[in-house]
């Protein structure tokens, strides 16, 4: 039970992320990089550090969170779909590292859209490693006669 709580929790943070990462997006196509919200924004926005190969890093983060949704979405009793949360979102979370690196230190701006983006990965990458590390819910063992399904085997 704990570990579909902290699936839907995951699935949440991921929803906000994404939220996040397609308003910058919507923004860097739709007005040039200009955020009517902060200043820092534009700053970011319009920067070196905007674009990975030509790709806004918007792009890649809204990319990024539909990866992590649809592997939230699938099967979680495989092994290997958590570990796949795990290498996504902790790549997310590097990347959000060097991210929030260039945007305090580098540009001393601030995007509070890039900051949320930047908290919602390192939530999901102490999330889904919490997640692996603990494994899946297993059903609940019934002794027998309590399952209504199943007679009581009794032995004389």
């Amino acid at each position: 039970m704990v570990d579909r709580r902290l699936r839907w929790v995951s699935f949440v943070v991921a929803l906000i992320g994404l939220g996040a990462a397609g308003y910058l997006t919507y923004t860097k196509y739709a007005h040039d990089g200009i955020c009517g919200v902060s200043g820092g924004c534009t700053v970011v926005q319009t920067s070196t550090w905007s674009e990975l190969v030509g790709i806004p890093v918007s792009v890649i983060g809204v990319v990024g969170y539909v990866a992590i949704l649809a592997a939230l979405l699938a099967p979680q009793r495989l092994e290997l779909v958590r570990l796949g949360l795990v290498v996504m979102t902790g790549i997310g979370f590097l990347f959000s590292l060097y991210l929030m690196y260039r945007a305090y230190i580098t540009l001393e701006a601030f995007c509070p859209f890039c900051t949320t983006s930047a908290v919602c990965q390192t939530l999901l990458f102490l999330l889904s490693t919490a997640r692996f590390v603990r494994g899946p819910d297993l059903p609940a063992l019934v002794p027998a006669g309590e399952d209504d399904d199943e007679p009581a085997v009794t032995t004389a």
